[in-house]
């Protein structure tokens, strides 16, 4: 929404917007995201948020019609993405991001914004995909299988995308990967980086600098780029959140099941948080 159409958006945690909202909101608008439309800290927000503003529209993207949250919004747009019986979000998370780029797209070209290329590296990310799937994680999976600590690092668009990398690889695998922001990174948490620590770079290109401060100090670094050691296909720099978080849930699955876990069913993990 901020870069593509130009809005002054801010991406809150559901749990955390009550505690942000002020006493009155003029002029806004609030995008609740949840795949299964339950959650209870999603509600939560969307009722604070009702509380200090009225009259503001609610526009929920989620994955589930008739949902509390579909029936408590003004507007909703249904990702599509079928059943997701596995407790860990892969495919919703990729619709939820499509979906939330359509709506960017939609609203700078309402603002006078010439999206069409945007629209149609969009519309081919689907055979994108279909790409990365074809290839094989399997040496990447073994790699980090006993390495029980690492970091995930990316910069702008792809900072969310190194924090759901790491979810996943904590979810699923039961590895402790942390995601930060690239340069954040450099300012205490590299102090935890120890010879032979897997740190893996979404868009490495975009962050050299960093890849060459953590060879310096013995980190394994793993980048995840065009060209890189997990390679990507060539996107636009703006898209690349949807492509880049693949080749990382699928090492995630592989991880998980190289240590003997279910990746489908995390046992402290429910798909609803309630």
């Amino acid at each position: 929404l901020s870069r593509i159409a130009g809005l002054r958006a801010t991406a809150i945690p559901a749990s955390e917007l009550p505690e942000w909202i002020p006493g009155e909101l003029v002029n806004s608008s609030l995008v609740a995201i949840s795949q299964s439309g339950e959650s209870i800290d999603v509600i939560n927000a969307v009722e604070a948020f009702r509380k200090a503003s009225p009259e503001s529209p609610v526009l929920s993207i989620t994955n589930t019609r008739n949902s509390t949250l579909y029936k408590i919004s003004d507007l909703s747009i249904i990702t599509r993405a079928g059943e997701e019986r596995a407790i860990a979000a892969t495919k919703t998370y990729t619709t939820q991001l499509a979906a939330s780029y359509l709506l960017s797209l939609e609203l700078a070209e309402i603002r006078g914004k010439d999206i069409e290329e945007l629209r149609r590296e969009l519309e081919r990310v689907p055979d994108v995909i279909k790409e990365i799937l074809r290839k094989d994680y399997k040496i990447y999976a073994d790699a980090i299988r006993e390495k029980e600590f690492g970091f995930v690092l990316g910069k702008g668009p792809n900072y969310p995308t190194a924090l759901e990398s790491a979810l996943k690889l904590r979810e699923t695998a039961n590895l402790h990967y942390v995601g930060y922001s690239a340069r954040e990174f450099l300012h205490g948490p590299i102090q935890l980086l120890t010879k032979g620590t897997p740190v893996f770079l979404i868009l490495g290109s975009e962050i050299e600098d960093i890849a060459q401060r953590v060879r310096s100090l013995g980190g394994d670094v793993i980048n995840v780029d065009e060209g890189g050691d997990i390679e990507l296909p060539k996107i636009s720099y703006e898209l690349s959140p949807i492509v880049a978080v693949v080749p990382m849930q699928l090492l995630s699955l592989e991880v998980s099941i190289l240590r003997g876990l279910d990746p489908d069913k995390p046992e402290r993990l429910t798909k609803v948080v309630r």
